[in-house]
């Protein structure tokens, strides 16, 4: 099993300067002094992170779900169950890779991309040693989201460190206007993102909507990175038993619901083809957005009652075609 110091979640909703921090981090942690910073605060690094004085031994890594996405991100949030699967899929390889400390895909979710992602996140997770910190940057707008690399950190017995930036809903919309238009995010995604955020109490909350990242934010989180490395979680056995369990049944479902999707799109894909061939008001361009509309409402009904065990599904789902159409014809 690899040892490591601790593991720090970066999060917060977008345009919180997440990424301005992990590049601060990654400049301090070369030694290199930026933005004023004080001797006394690059020393207090040094002395968390490389007590050994061996500059050349890696005692960091970084981690972007940005990076690991990176080209397939429309694919991946097409919807939420499709999202919460590749999410579980990195949180599951990352625990097999500290438990293990061996390059190979141990994921039992078959998803799209699943090889190139965890070819990426295998990448980044390489050098990885028994003092290194692993520091992970993403939203993690649910605290469950957060929660499950706690559990990873108690199984594995080392520290784990929340630290989330926040700033106003206003303030980001403008930060965002001002990223290079290939980092934007809609401002739909960020009002949703601001409007479902779960904020625990056992983040370190840093509010960066007034004078962005300072000094003083950069001391609180370097002293709770040292406290986290200092302080190893606890493993509670019956919490990671109970959680092991509900995971596997829900990977399980979300691993079916994942397949029967991608049978209904396959269907829907040439059912739309037959209707627009076949019916006349379908050369009216209006008609056919609005009745694949219609059909892919009634894929996401059809999927949510599969879910709710209101519609059963054979194993194999060789019968899913004829339940769906049945469905569309009202007969289910």
């Amino acid at each position: 099993m690899l040892m490591m110091k601790c593991i720090v979640l970066i999060c917060g909703p977008p345009a919180c300067l997440k990424s301005t921090l992990i590049k601060i981090l990654q400049l301090i942690f070369s030694h290199h002094q930026i933005l004023n910073l004080k001797f006394l605060c690059i020393k207090k690094v040094q002395e968390i992170l490389f007590k050994n004085k061996n500059e050349n031994k890696r005692l960091y890594n970084f981690l972007s779900f940005d990076d690991l996405f990176l080209g397939y991100e429309n694919d991946i949030i097409e919807n939420e169950s499709n999202w919460k699967l590749y999410r579980l899929l990195i949180a599951n390889e990352i625990e097999n890779y500290i438990l293990s400390n061996v390059q190979e895909k141990n994921s039992s979710i078959n998803l799209k991309y699943s090889s190139q992602i965890l070819d990426r996140l295998y990448q980044s997770l390489k050098h990885l040693t028994n003092d290194s910190i692993l520091i992970i940057e993403d939203n993690f707008y649910y605290a469950s989201m957060r929660h499950r690399y706690r559990q990873i950190a108690q199984r594995v017995k080392i520290g784990f460190a929340s630290i989330h930036l926040h700033s106003n809903l206003t303030i980001a919309l403008e930060r965002n206007t001002k990223r290079h238009i290939s980092k934007r995010v809609s401002n739909v995604s960020i009002e949703n993102i601001f409007a479902k955020y779960d904020l625990s109490t056992d983040d370190l909350m840093i509010d960066t909507t007034n004078r962005g990242l300072t000094s003083e934010h950069l001391h609180r989180i370097l002293q709770r990175i040292q406290q986290a490395c200092n302080e190893p979680e606890q493993q509670l056995v019956n919490i990671i038993d109970d959680e092991q369990r509900r995971r596997a049944t829900e990977i399980n479902q979300q691993n079916m619901i994942y397949q029967i999707d991608q049978k209904l799109r396959k269907f829907i894909s040439k059912h739309l083809n037959n209707e627009f061939l076949q019916n006349e008001k379908f050369k009216i361009a209006n008609e056919k957005k609005l009745y694949a509309e219609m059909i892919n409402n009634k894929r996401q009904t059809f999927l949510e009652l599969i879910k709710q065990r209101f519609i059963f599904i054979h194993d194999n789902h060789d019968d899913i075609e004829n339940r769906f159409e049945q469905f569309l014809n009202g007969n289910n």
